[in-house]
Order: structure tokens, then sequence, then C-alpha cells
């Protein structure tokens, strides 16, 4: 028999262990300073709840199962779900409502780098009435990803920011002449159209106006699409410049034009002298079935391969799906751990501070054991019955131990403990009543 753990599941150990809880740690300290309150929802919900997100379709893509009652339920894959139906089954909530949360998730797709059907994820979000400007609320949960990511020591990061009313206005000026919201009778090929955008930086040129010309458009108009998904750019002028050439292209008139550069003005400038290492992008349209508003991505320019490790937007009508009430409309954002941890730098988590104590006495070591722990310095021990040193110290480097504390007979008899650094191999006979005072100096 084999006791092999199903694909795309993985055991925990120490080191990814250690990782996690970096995450975890950080992450609720950005919780407790920008004022989130932290939230669990349930891991397993019914399968309708989790269809309302994202249709049907998704039972392909998680773990779902019937129960002893023949219940149709399933495993969550995200947080937004069980977040966005406990919230909008709120009467009393006080708004705008801010909401942290860290889990497990279950998704039954292909495995890949940095991603399997067993992963946790980091949450934000923010609840709020639709009269607000939610461009305020999307600066709010930036700051919070970047004092997130500062302090588990990711520096080098992009953050990416769009709009859905923009790109959908130019995809429907694409297909029906008329740079506006598509009416509703018309949103479905709209957001077909939107999801060749979302493979532009997947796929060549070619391929992509090869699917368009598939989908019904016309060659020219296919290049002007992959035209207008490459634009992007950290200065607002050169993003409407970009933008108005391409509005051109496909002969949009004067006050057209005009009105869509104040938009994007509108939509952007906030962010342009608030957020450093941000980068506006009208080509990005991440979250199809329920984002309508601002969307945002944050890639680590160190590890880009990667993909994206946290990204979010706004979503009113994933509220409305749940019943919730019509003034109400929120933004979150969500950032994969196991992708955070690929840029997690090793040499970050091997400074753990840990003692080892190797006693080759029967009795001495158990009240040294006790002060440093209760003195919160990590220990651990091991008895040695022989005089086999090598053995004591293997140990302390197995366990990754900075420091080696020897009880032998000769030291003890003298009042005093050898101490060694086990990076540096130097060791020093310490005083029994100084040694702790010693070790927090050497710690």
């Amino acid at each position: 028999m084999s006791f092999r753990l199903p694909r795309g599941m993985r055991d925990i150990e120490e080191n990814e262990y250690a990782k996690i809880e970096k995450v975890r740690n950080a992450f609720n300290e950005t919780c407790r300073i920008f004022g989130f309150k932290r939230f669990m929802p349930s891991p397993i919900e019914m399968l309708s709840t989790l269809e309302a997100k994202s249709g049907p379709g998704i039972k392909e893509e998680i773990y779902h199962f019937k129960d002893k009652k023949e219940r149709d339920l399933g495993l969550r894959f995200d947080l937004t779900v069980g977040i966005t139906r406990h919230i909008t089954g709120k009467k009393d909530l006080r708004r705008p409502f801010r909401v942290g949360t860290f889990g497990d998730m279950f998704r039954y797709d292909e495995p890949q780098k940095g991603r399997y059907r067993w992963f946790h994820q980091w949450n934000a979000e923010i609840y709020y009435t639709i009269k607000d400007n939610p461009s305020n609320h999307v600066l709010e949960l930036l700051k919070f990803s970047t004092s997130l990511f500062d302090k588990i020591g990711i520096k080098n990061f992009e953050i990416r920011l769009g709009h859905r009313e923009v790109a959908e206005s130019f995809v429907n000026a694409l297909l029906y002449g008329k740079l506006e919201q598509p009416e509703s009778n018309k949103q479905q090929e709209v957001t077909t159209i939107l999801r060749l955008l979302d493979k532009i930086e997947k796929k060549t040129e070619k391929q992509i106006v090869d699917e368009a010309i598939e989908l019904g458009l016309k060659e020219e108009k296919a290049k002007t699409l992959v035209k207008f998904g490459k634009i992007k750019s950290s200065n607002i002028n050169t993003l409407k410049q970009e933008y108005v050439s391409v509005l051109q292209e496909i002969g949009m008139i004067d006050r057209d034009i005009e009105e869509t550069s104040d938009v994007i003005k509108n939509y952007f400038k906030l962010f342009e002298s608030k957020i450093k290492n941000i980068e506006f992008d009208l080509g990005l349209v991440r979250g199809m079935d329920y984002y309508d508003g601002y969307v945002f991505e944050i890639v680590d320019l160190n590890n880009k391969e990667i993909g994206s490790i946290a990204g979010g937007g706004e979503y009113t009508r994933l509220i409305k799906s749940f019943s919730g009430p019509d003034n109400l409309s929120a933004i979150g954002i969500a950032g994969g751990i196991e992708r955070t941890m690929e840029s997690i730098d090793e040499n970050q988590e091997k400074t753990n501070n840990l003692i080892s104590i190797i006693s080759l006495l029967e009795e001495g070591a158990e009240d040294l054991i006790d002060i440093l722990r209760d003195s919160n310095i990590p220990t651990t021990y091991r008895q040695l019955d022989n005089e086999d040193i090598k053995k004591g110290l293997k140990f302390a480097a197995v366990n990754n131990a900075n420091i080696a504390i020897i009880i032998g007979k000769n030291e003890l008899a003298d009042g005093k403990y050898r101490v060694k650094d086990m990076k540096t191999g130097k060791e020093e006979l310490v005083k029994k009543e100084s040694v702790v005072d010693f070790i927090k100096e050497l710690i």
C-alpha cells in the first residue's frame, strides 16, 4: 500500500512554516496599524454560495461534495466570497468597514511553481457606501499592501493599476462605435473581448490578433485592441496621449476624446503623487466575472516569473449577487502566501536565536533551561551520558541553533558554562550567574 499525498498537496515543514508565520505576523501587525478588524470565514460553504462569484463552471476548479444529508457543499477557494456573504447579511454594518483575513484555501487546478491545490492567502477588504470616492479606499489598500511587503522584506515591487470602466468603454467603442459603458444586452460580447486583454502578457501579438479575428473583429481593429492593451505608464500625461492616439484610430470625435482624457485624470491623478512605485495599465482587466471598477496587482520585480504576488479590485456586482444593499460597494486585495514566500530572502529566515544546551551530566541542565525559557529565549536540549560532545554539536547544528551551551563536569565544578558561537566557532567560559545576560547580549 502506498501512503501518498494527493496531487497538489504537501506537508509543511519547519522552514516553510516559519515563512508562513512571518507573513501572518506581519499581516496581523499591518491590520492593527491600519485599523482593520480580523475575521475568519467558514472553510466550507454551500456550493451555491461559491457559484455566486464565478458561476456554475467553478465546480470544475474547486473541491465540492455532498454531505450526509445530500447537500451540495464546497471548500472555499478564496476569502472574498465568505466575507461578502457575511457582510451583506449584517443590517447594522457601520461603513466604511475594514476587515482583514488570513487563512488556507483549496482549488482543484493544475499545480505550478508557487501554487498548490491547498494554499494560503491574506485578504484586506473595505466595504463602503457607493457615494464615497472609491479612489480613497484603493489608496488605503495600496498603502496597506506596501506596509505589509515592507515588513516581510519585499522592497522591489511594482503596483499596476487599471480601471474596468475605461477598458469596457474602449471595447464598446471598438465593437459598437460608442465610447461609453456597454448596455446590458451587449455586456457579454464586451467581456469576451476583454478576456483577450487579460492574455496580452502571456501570448504573442499575433496569437491575440488571430483570436480576436476568430471572435469576429476585423484585423485592423484587432491590432488596435492590442495597442490599447499595451498602454501603460507611470505618467498621467503620457498615458492620456497614448490613449488619445488609439481613440483617434477608431474614429472617436474630439468631444469624446476630451471627456475621456478627463476621466483618465479623475481615476488616476490621486495615485501619481501618493504611490511612488505605480504604473497605470489600461489593459489590466483581472477578475472578469465580478470586478467593475478599479483593478490592481502587485508584481515582485525580482521574481517576475511567478506572476503577481497580490491583486484585487472593486466589486459592486458581487455584492448584488448576495442580495446586498443597493448602496453598498467594496474594494479588496488578496495575496498568495506561497507566491510571496518565493520572494522572501532565505537568509532572513535563518536567524532564529535558538540556544542548544548540551549536557554531559545526568543533572545540572534543568534549571538553566527553565531560566532561559522563562526569559523568552528559545532553547532546545540534548542529554549525553558519555563525553561525546560531537553528537551534541551536530544536534545543535541540525536545529540551526545560534549558540550552544555545554555543561561538563569540569566547567560546572568551576561554576561556569562553556558557550560556543555556532557561526564563528568561538568558545568562552561564562559564570553561571551571568550566562543569561551574556546570551541576551549575543542574540
